[in-house]
């Protein structure tokens, strides 16, 4: 059996150009013989993290959250797959809302936990990809952005394969420019096997 990668699309925009360079990434990996799942954060319900510190000391816990929302699911989604790809457009000089719910919640697998989950994606391989309207990505908020997944990922044990980031135009545009559908095309082939 090929790779297993899930793709965690954190814009809410079905059609977007974050949307749409998931599917770019998703076709190549699953062309190459990997399998894949899409998800699309904004369509789940994901509570905020309540600060409870129960995982912390959570070993008899079911899951790994007292919360038993759609994160239960995607735990599990996470422990299955061996490539990830984390994509967000950039809103307010970060992460979209509904995908700085999803980290938040991946709090439990941090490295500074003691439990059984702790580094939960360790081994695993992960690749970001972020768009933004400005020009000049040091204005878009790119680099807090980047880090912010780059510290989650790295906290669970992930380790990051790319990040492929890239002013985009209106609704959906990112799929007519060959370059930027090119560079992730390329990324995803990384993923496949490695």
């Amino acid at each position: 059996m090929g790779s297993k990668l899930l793709a965690i699309m954190g814009s809410p925009r079905r059609g977007g150009n974050t949307d749409v360079l998931v599917d770019v990434a998703v076709d190549e990996f699953t062309s190459r013989g990997g399998h894949a799942e899409k998800v699309r954060v904004a369509e789940l319900d994901i509570r905020p993290c309540q600060g409870c510190f129960a995982c912390m000391a959570g070993d008899g816990l079911e899951s790994l959250c007292t919360q038993l929302d759609d994160m239960t699911d995607l735990y599990q989604k996470l422990r299955e797959a061996d490539r990830l790809i984390w994509a967000t457009p950039i809103y307010m000089w970060s992460p979209t809302g509904q995908m700085k719910l999803f980290l938040d919640r991946l709090f439990p697998t941090g490295d500074y936990q003691s439990t059984r989950w702790r580094r939960l994606l360790a081994g695993k391989r992960v690749g970001f990809i972020i768009v933004y309207a400005e020009e000049d990505p040091l204005d878009s908020g790119l680099t807090q952005t980047r880090d912010i997944l780059k510290v989650t990922a790295e906290a669970s044990g992930a380790e990051v394969a790319f990040t492929v980031h890239s002013t985009v135009g209106d609704k959906g545009t990112a799929k007519d420019d060959a370059v930027l559908v090119g560079r992730v095309r390329e990324a995803a082939a990384t993923l496949v096997g490695s």
